[in-house]
């Protein structure tokens, strides 16, 4: 039984509410009443300035690295071309060395023995559309490959879709090769192209091949039936604009395809002139499958002197679709000359007038703890301390941990640098190179304490740089649960007047699930189900194999898990308490954030660390500061790399040249955010992917697993042999990040997802 009170002005009902069994984590049938426990506080509200409307929601230009090219109704792959690198297979970008010159021709060096491609066949390519013909016996689809063997009696197996297509002895000198793709073999959305060499010699002191130029895929008629140009005109060509931007013109009989999700009540604007004609189709996943051709959005003759336009995009606002701009008209004809190609979306932001100030910084850092547990008011024992702060709180309510481990998460958010960089995948050292929070704060005169349950948060590891003082407390004293470390952090800052920064870590909520015994009521253990100190061990077995538990152990525990919840829940109410006695709470910027998540055999393993599933990586991230953000929530995702720049912005801090993240502040204010791209690593080189409502899992390996979040939370079903327009969205964009790690920075280049102007100029695209 747990009491609720209802508060109506000065009225106070008490009700008894009837819970489920003890050991119960579901939501109650009927969800809580969330009102404030005594008397009703003002609401927080930070100040907000007058607003400005935005219109430009994504710039397509500036997106061109990552559009497919179709030249003459077929899908171009240009090896000469850095932006080929989005059709490779993610994993094997080392494997090829592109734009490289070979006797006057520019293409990409196989550098080992397999290679394969991802090539979408879709809008009017859609296998639907292009059957095979019976009567002539061909097929309706055919792919070409233009290269040249740089190993004397060579031969290359062709495989589609992990099926032989062909097997090909290459004569020397440069040559196209075409084949027939089959019905049987090909599928709308991505497919899976290979090419295995028998031999490997060697071109400019390293390992090579072939040098392959060009692959095309496209009717069967127009590969087959004509000749390569001698000098083939460019697709498109841009020039640089020097205030930041471009203008794209796009060759006669060429077509630039983005794959994205419009926006709600979404605009296509451009601002065209040329010479022939512009067409522009629109098709989503559902017209590949079902054979239907594209929709017709814009058809028109181009003009010199230019036009502007608007498309209604509203039809297509949250869909998964292939976005297609093409430029009609005679080899002769300039084709179209863009000056604008954007998405726009009309929104109403705050113009940011924030007061740019040091403060005090709190942050209580969770390791093993989910969002579902945290955001869902409705589950019992209440988190009531949580529940309220998320009433007053910044909301990120789709919130990503860059690792499922405790390590190289901490490093990643304190240095906003991805974990393949600074090298704590594996739990190792952040460089010294690496500038963290605690020092670009140190410059602003904080003082800077970390005390951490967690005792490999340490100076060995780097974890420890730029704090003035720090504690770690081993979890097998008897001070050693969330409370005492926020005490103990608190107690080395209270002397001092300066600025405080405090990072207090704790890990409770991870096993052994052993949480006071008050706080379980009259819970009883299963049969044959772990006490509460030895639920380690129960972990242990569930991540071998070793055993498979039932229902009712995993409620029960859960149901411990929770408990050690509570005792967060408790900290945090020692920490909003201290400063709110002290005076200094409302002024101070609060941060609740879950360092990973922890699993409950919901994909078979237990525990944290192995897997980059919801469970595993899904956070909790809240951030009160009533001076300075209004309590609110923000569904895009996002991921921890952006938390320390937000902070340092939020305090006038300048952020360090090495961070890669930047701040959420303008996603704070953006009430539709352009897409982002969020990434979660684990050690063993696995990645997942998320933008909007879909996610791709890569690794272990070449494994890849597609999942839509909206329709299958769970991550249940992989929907990668379906394919599609949001799995070449995915894919691209990751392809991006993968290439460019090491260098990339979002507040230059944006994200794969949202690509700034500056990221096509940096790469010569």
């Amino acid at each position: 039984m747990s009491v609720r009170r209802i508060g109506r002005g000065l009225a106070l009902l008490a009700m008894l509410a009837v819970g489920g069994s003890a050991c119960s984590d579901d939501a109650a049938e009927v969800p809580p009443v969330e009102v404030p426990q005594g008397p009703v506080a003002p609401t927080l509200m930070a100040p907000v300035a007058r607003v400005e409307t935005t219109d430009r929601w994504l710039d397509l230009i500036a997106q061109r690295p990552s559009a497919v090219v179709m030249r003459d109704g077929g899908v171009l792959v240009d090896l000469g071309r850095r932006s080929a690198s989005k059709h490779l297979a993610l994993g094997q970008h080392d494997e090829w060395r592109l734009g490289v010159e070979v006797d006057d021709r520019v293409g990409g060096i196989v550098r080992g023995r397999t290679v394969s491609f991802d090539l979408p066949l879709d809008g009017e390519l859609s296998p639907a559309l292009n059957p095979d013909d019976p009567e002539t016996e061909t097929s309706g689809l055919a792919m070409a490959i233009t290269l040249r063997p740089l190993v004397e009696d060579q031969s290359v197996t062709v495989l589609w879709e992990e099926k032989p297509l062909a097997h090909l002895r290459l004569s020397e000198g440069w040559q196209r090769r075409t084949l027939s793709l089959p019905a049987e073999l090909v599928h709308p959305g991505d497919n899976r192209m290979r090419l295995h060499f028998r031999r490997m010699g060697e071109h400019g002191g390293e390992p090579a091949a072939a040098v392959v130029t060009r692959v095309e895929v496209g009717r069967h008629d127009l590969i087959t039936g004509t000749l390569p140009e001698a000098e083939p005109v460019p697709p498109f060509t841009v020039e640089p604009d020097p205030e930041g931007g471009a203008t794209l013109e796009l060759a006669a009989g060429s077509s630039l395809v983005y794959y994205l999700v419009p926006p709600r009540r979404g605009r296509l604007r451009l601002d065209v002139r040329g010479q022939g004609s512009l067409q522009v189709l629109a098709s989503s996943d559902a017209d590949h499958r079902e054979g239907r051709r594209p929709s017709v959005l814009f058809e028109e003759p181009l003009r010199p002197a230019g036009d502007r336009r608007e498309l209604d995009l509203t039809a297509w606002g949250g869909v998964p679709t292939r976005l297609e701009i093409r430029a009609g008209g005679s080899k002769g004809d300039s084709g179209a000359v863009l000056r604008v190609a954007e998405i726009a979306a009309r929104r109403s932001q705050p113009l940011d007038q924030r007061p740019r100030a040091p403060r005090d910084i709190l942050v209580l850092a969770v390791e093993g703890a989910r969002a579902d547990e945290l955001f869902d008011p409705g589950r019992r024992p209440s988190l009531e301390t949580i529940e309220t702060m998320r009433r007053e709180s910044m909301v990120f309510e789709r919130a990503y941990a860059v690792g499922s481990a405790a390590v190289p998460s901490h490093a990643g958010w304190l240095s906003s640098v991805a974990p393949p960089v600074h090298l704590t995948v594996r739990g190792t050292f952040v460089a010294d190179g690496q500038v963290l929070l605690p020092e670009t704060l140190s410059r602003a005169g904080y003082l800077r304490a970390l005390v951490s349950s967690n005792s490999y948060v340490d100076e060995e590891r780097g974890l420890a740089q730029g704090f003035d003082l720090h504690q770690a407390i081993r979890r097998d004293t008897d001070e050693d649960d969330a409370v005492a470390v926020v005490r103990r952090g608190l107690a080395q800052l209270e002397p001092h007047s300066e600025h405080w920064f405090l990072y207090a870590n704790v890990n409770d909520p991870q096993a052994p699930y052993e949480p006071p015994r008050e706080l379980l009521g009259d819970l009883q253990t299963p049969a044959g189900a772990p006490l509460p100190h030895l639920t380690h061990i129960w972990v242990g077995r569930v991540y071998t194999g070793k055993l498979e538990p039932s229902a009712e152990e995993l409620r029960y525990v859960r149901r411990l898990y929770r408990g050690e919840l509570q005792v967060v829940d408790r900290a945090l109410e020692e920490l909003l308490s201290t400063l709110r006695e002290a005076g200094r709470l409302d002024d101070a910027i609060v941060v609740l954030v879950g360092i990973h998540g922890e699993e409950f055999f919901e994909h078979g393993s237990a525990g944290h660390g192995r897997n980059l599933h919801e469970e595993s990586i899904r956070v909790p991230l809240l951030i009160r500061a009533p001076k300075l953000l209004a309590p609110g929530k923000v569904t895009a995702p996002v991921d921890l790399l952006d938390l320390a720049p937000t902070l340092a912005d939020l305090v006038g801090a300048p952020a360090p040249d090495l961070w890669q993240g930047e701040s959420l502040v303008p996603v704070i204010d953006d009430p539709q955010p352009p897409p982002r791209l969020v990434l979660a690593y684990l050690g063993d080189g696995s990645r997942a992917a998320v933008i909007g409502d879909h996610k791709l899992i890569l690794g272990p390996g070449l494994r890849q697993r597609y999942f839509d979040l909206r329709s299958d939370p769970g991550e249940l079903t992989d929907l990668q042999a379906e394919g599609g327009v949001a799995l070449r969205m995915l894919r691209t964009a990751l392809a991006w990040q993968i290439l460019h790690q090491e260098r990339w920075k979002r507040a230059r280049w944006g994200t794969g997802a949202n690509l700034r102007p500056a990221f096509a100029m940096d790469q010569g695209m």
